[in-house]
C-alpha cells in the first residue's frame, strides 16, 4: 500500500511542480542567450543592459527561492490537510498504517527537494550550455583528466557516498521534524498553526541544546584524532576519520528522525482529531 500512497502524493506534486521546474529551466536558456548577446554587442545602453542581461537573472533568482519557499510550504500544507484536514478522513479508511501514510509523505517530499535541487542545478548548465557550448565541453572533457592526476586516498568513494546519504537522511529528518510540529499543533484546539510553529520553534532549541551538551566534547575528539591519523597515516588516516565522524552524525540523525516519526505516528494513532 505504501508504494501506491507515494504514487498518489508523486502525482499530486508533480501536476503542482512541473510548470515551475519547466520554467526554471526555460529561464535558464534565456539567461544563455541573454548574457551572450550583451557580451558580444558591448555597450548597450543602461535600460537594455538592465533589461537583457540583469533582469533575466534577477528572475531566475527569484524563481530559485521561490520554487523553496513554495516546496515548503507544500510539504507542511499536505501534510495537514492529507492527514490532519478533510482529506484525513478518506486517507484513514483505506488499508494503510499510520506509519505508511507519514513515510509517504515523507518520502515524496525528499523527492520534491532532491528534484528542485537538480531543478536548480540543470537551470545552471543551461545557462552555460547556452553561453559557450564550446568552452563548457572542454571543461567538462577536462574533469576526468584532472581526476586521473589526482591519487585518492583508498575509501574515498565510500566517503562521498556516506555523505550524500547524509545529506538525504538530514532532509529527511528535518521533514520529519515539521511533521512533529504539525501534530503536536494539532492538539490545541484553536490557533493550531501558531502552536505547530511554537512546537517547531522549541524542538529546535531542544535539539540545540542536546546538542551543544554533548557534540563539544565530540567535535574535539574528533579534530584531535583527524589530527592524530593524518600525522600517523596521512591522507587514509584522514579519510578514515571523517567516515567515522560521518558515521556518528548519520546515527545522530537516525535517531532523531526515528523519535519525530514515531512521536508523529504516536499523536495521529491516539489524539486525531479530524473535527
Amino acid at each position: 500500500m505504501l508504494g501506491k500512497l507515494i504514487k498518489y502524493d508523486l502525482r499530486s506534486c508533480f501536476r503542482k511542480f512541473w510548470v515551475l521546474w519547466a520554467a526554471l529551466a526555460a529561464l535558464g536558456v534565456l539567461n544563455g542567450f541573454t548574457i551572450r548577446y550583451v557580451l558580444e554587442k558591448g555597450q548597450l545602453g543602461g535600460f537594455l543592459t538592465f533589461l537583457l542581461g540583469i533582469l533575466p537573472i534577477i528572475l531566475m533568482g527569484v524563481l530559485v527561492i521561490a520554487i523553496g519557499i513554495m516546496a515548503l510550504v507544500y510539504i507542511c500544507e499536505r501534510f495537514y490537510k492529507g492527514l490532519l484536514g478533510d482529506e484525513g478522513y478518506l486517507m484513514f479508511t483505506l488499508p494503510a498504517t499510520t506509519a505508511e501514510h507519514i513515510a509517504s509523505k515523507c518520502i515524496v517530499a525528499l523527492i520534491l527537494e532532491v528534484i528542485s535541487a537538480l531543478a536548480a542545478a540543470l537551470t545552471a548548465f543551461l545557462v552555460a550550455l547556452v553561453y559557450d557550448p564550446s568552452s563548457l565541453f572542454e571543461f567538462l572533457g577536462q574533469i576526468p583528466k584532472w581526476l586521473a592526476q589526482i591519487e585518492f586516498p583508498r575509501g574515498t568513494g565510500w566517503l562521498i557516498a556516506e555523505f550524500v546519504i547524509l545529506c538525504l537522511v538530514v532532509i529527511a529528518v528535518s521533514n520529519l521534524q515539521i511533521y512533529q510540529a504539525i501534530a503536536i499543533g494539532h492538539l490545541g484546539q484553536k490557533h493550531r498553526g501558531g502552536l505547530a510553529l511554537l512546537a517547531y520553534v522549541g524542538i529546535n532549541m531542544a535539539v540545540s541544546i542536546l546538542v551543544g551538551l554533548l557534540g563539544d566534547r565530540s567535535i574535539n575528539r574528533f579534530v584531535g584524532m583527524i589530527s592524530f591519523s593524518f600525522d600517523e597515516t596521512g591522507l587514509h588516516g584522514v579519510v578514515s576519520s571523517i567516515a567515522g565522524g560521518l558515521g556518528v552524525t548519520l546515527l545522530w540523525n537516525l535517531i532523531l528522525g526515528a523519535v519525530f516519526f514515531f512521536g508523529t505516528k504516536l499523536i495521529l494513532d491516539k489524539k486525531l482529531n479530524l473535527e
